[in-house]
């Protein structure tokens, strides 16, 4: 293990709740209902992926700018003032960053949203750098989204672990040739045994990567 690769929302930020009414909410105000499988399929994309894939999939009438206006503004507000973040976050990045690992965020949330958490709770006193899928070019359901940063950090995909609780974004890391820690979110419960039967390591708090990275020392 070189270099891991921390999901946001869902992983270090307690967010995904949120993520899952605003989207659900603001499609009701239309009149629909967003199904499961649809929702599930978001997590991998960016706001403004997201934004066009809801507007072609529902046929809505109203123009991209404005979908993308009102979603900001809320967005915004809950960053500054309601998102709070996982247990042991702080303490789980500062243990790998003091074993030299880089350390970087790879994230489906646009930049501007991302940074105001990650200034605001110091997160970015541990990582080298923000990746998220617009700045990538790729949403994190396709290989390219990881292997592109896995080339932007000098390190190969196998010496790179991501950290998420999007079992679509795993199995894509994987197909890449990451290794994967599943991480649970209650938010999406319903798809924790997927996660935990498909991945090699799964965890429902952060501070259990100490025990993965102790194993894996051991190993070497």
């Amino acid at each position: 293990m070189k270099a891991i690769i921390f999901d946001l929302d869902g992983t270090l930020v307690d967010s995904m709740g949120y993520w899952r009414r605003v989207s659900r909410d603001f499609m009701k105000t239309k009149g629909i209902d967003i199904e499961d499988e649809v929702q599930h399929k978001m997590t991998t994309m960016s706001l403004i992926t997201s934004l066009k894939y809801l507007k072609e999939y529902y046929k809505l009438e109203e123009s991209f700018d404005e979908l993308y206006e009102g979603f900001s503004k809320t967005v915004i507000d809950f960053y500054s003032n309601k998102v709070e973040l996982k247990d042991n976050a702080l303490e789980i990045l500062k243990y790998f960053k003091d074993r030299d690992k880089k350390i970087v965020i790879g994230t489906s949330t646009a930049k501007q949203f991302a940074e105001i958490v990650i200034n605001k709770y110091g997160i970015d006193k541990y990582i080298e750098g923000l990746y998220t899928a617009d700045s990538v070019g790729h949403i994190k359901g396709e290989e390219k989204f990881f292997t592109t940063i896995a080339d932007s950090i000098g390190e190969k995909t196998e010496d790179i672990y991501l950290i998420d609780d999007s079992y679509l974004a795993l199995r894509t890391a994987r197909s890449a040739g990451l290794e994967t820690v599943g991480m649970y979110d209650e938010n999406s419960k319903d798809k924790w045994q997927i996660v935990a039967d498909e991945n090699k390591y799964s965890i429902r708090n952060l501070i259990e990567l100490k025990n993965i990275w102790d194993y894996f020392y051991f190993l070497q």
